[in-house]
């Protein structure tokens, strides 16, 4: 049963990727305070990296080393310069920031995330230098290295050796599909009768993968007591949602005008027509994955408690080992990506249903974009949310895009793409970006 959990196989986003790599051009790749980058003003985004404090962490047992740098001297030094810059500057304006140091260890040991970081990096330089084409030359290539080794690596069991840097490295990549605006490039040469194809839009094709990649490490994540547990425990959903209680805001004010639109003739509409092995096999099955651990999670939380709460330490060991059983029984139940749709899916799920689930998530952020441009705002800036947890809402927000409302956006729907319209205009004005 657990063995079937544990192995996982290339999906169809990250081989999409790999077909169109190198997926960064010159001018584009990771956005930065001073400088600004093109990828930020692409999608109307202004560049605030946050600051994070950094905390070595024990990880899980190391293999020995393998990563091969090229013999060319002049490319192992640019990679030595990338690493550093990696190192000083890069990883500091990432969410997740406990998991980054143990990340670095591994990347000594996996050549995939070495590459990763590598990429990250020369993205980041690219964009702060963007007069110097051997960074963006580097980005491109290590962009396609990624992709490819990658794709290798998934083919292999998961276990306690790679799982951290398979799971690093698949956060790495959803950071570099930020950046990923060819699609956008294709729109402006194309002739004036073309319509914006969401379908070709990397950040929202390659989700899924993320999610199968989570639910493969995460009882290895449990069992191993790797740093990467401290993501389960992380909600910046219901931290914002305090803060702005606390505030007097209603966080979910936004989910009435949306479903209004959803409701309204008007809107019914559908845009560009997308094929459909575009909204296929991943999408679906990581879809399947989250509804069957929300499902987990709510029959979990009707359960009575004990008569006597137990210590934090053993409430908070009880609360993992039930999601790590919970993850295994999910994942030995959907066990393939063509797996036909049964009661927990894709077809359960109506479209208005999977839109307000949604919208009802984002809304907290879309009050904090109002608050941000409100010109009250400063007068109660010591109970606005965090930026942090702003910033980990936004980067998690395309993985919930799988499913029902990816088959909407993916096709044009007006309904998926005014919220789109305002999901990247609320991020604009919260001046949360991730580089």
């Amino acid at each position: 049963m657990r063995a079937k959990s544990q192995h996982s196989r290339p999906s169809e986003p990250w081989a999409r990727l790999a077909r169109n790599a190198p997926i960064t051009k010159a001018g584009e790749g990771v956005s930065h305070a001073s400088g600004g980058g093109s990828s930020c003003v692409k999608r109307n985004i202004n560049c605030l990296p946050p600051f994070h404090q950094h905390v070595i962490t024990p990880s899980l047992s190391m293999p020995s080393a393998h990563f091969e740098m090229d013999m060319d001297p002049q490319i192992s030094l640019l990679h030595l310069e990338l690493f550093h810059h990696w190192d000083k500057e890069t990883r500091s304006t990432l969410t997740f920031p406990q998991i980054w140091p143990v990340v670095m260890q591994r990347a000594f040991n996996e050549d995939f995330i070495m590459s990763a970081i590598l990429c990250v990096a020369a993205m980041h330089l690219t964009t702060l230098c963007p007069k110097s084409a051997k960074y963006s030359h580097a980005s491109m290539q290590l962009t396609a290295k990624t992709v490819q080794l990658f794709r290798k690596n998934l083919s292999r069991p998961f276990t306690k050796d790679n799982c951290e840097a398979l799971m690093g490295t698949a956060l790495l990549i959803n950071y570099i599909s930020w950046f990923d605006l060819g699609f956008l490039d294709g729109e402006r040469i194309a002739s004036s009768g073309s319509r914006l194809d969401l379908a070709q839009d990397q950040l929202f094709l390659l989700s899924p993968g993320i999610v199968q990649v989570w639910f493969q490490a995460m009882p290895i994540f449990i069992d191993e007591g790797s740093v990467f547990t401290q993501m389960i425990n992380q909600n910046p959903r219901f931290s914002i949602e305090e803060a702005l209680v606390r505030r007097g805001e209603d966080p979910a004010r936004f989910v009435e005008p949306f479903m209004q639109i959803w409701d309204d003739p008007r809107y019914q509409t559908w845009g560009c027509t997308a094929t459909e092995t575009t909204v296929c096999g991943p999408t679906s099955y990581a879809w399947r994955l989250l509804l069957g651990m929300e499902t987990e999670l709510s029959c979990r939380s009707s359960l009575p408690r004990a008569p006597t709460p137990p210590s934090e330490e053993q409430d908070e060991k009880k609360k993992l080992v039930h999601i790590r059983d919970a993850v295994i029984r999910i994942t030995t139940h959907y066990t393939s990506v063509d797996e036909p749709d049964t009661a927990l899916t894709l077809e359960s799920q109506s479209a208005r249903s999977s839109f307000e689930n949604i919208i009802r998530r984002m809304s907290p952020l879309l009050c904090c974009a109002s608050l941000k441009t409100a010109t009250e705002a400063s007068a109660h800036s010591s109970i606005m949310p965090r930026d942090a947890d702003i910033e980990q809402l936004f980067y998690g927000f395309p993985i919930l895009c799988c499913g029902p409302f990816a088959k909407l956006m993916m096709k044009g729907d007006s309904r998926a793409l005014v919220f789109l319209f305002h999901f990247y205009r609320a991020a604009r004005c919260t001046c949360i970006f991730f580089m």
